[in-house]
């Protein structure tokens, strides 16, 4: 299967929402607590967009 081949935004949305799910679920169900940090949530959603961005690019040049 070819990454570059589905549409450009996908892979950053998986790549950002199972993330925050899943810290959501742990921190819900083991630690008893609602929400996550901040700093983890800003971290995942920057490293989604360079990722976003690096597809575009490779994409164009592709």
């Amino acid at each position: 299967m070819d990454l570059l081949s589905l549409p450009w935004w996908l892979l950053p949305a998986v790549l950002f929402t199972l993330p925050v799910l899943v810290a959501l679920g742990v921190n819900r169900w083991r630690f008893h607590r609602i929400g996550m940090s901040q700093h983890l949530v800003l971290g995942l959603f920057v490293s989604t967009c360079w990722i976003a961005a690096l597809i575009v690019i490779l994409q164009q040049v592709r």
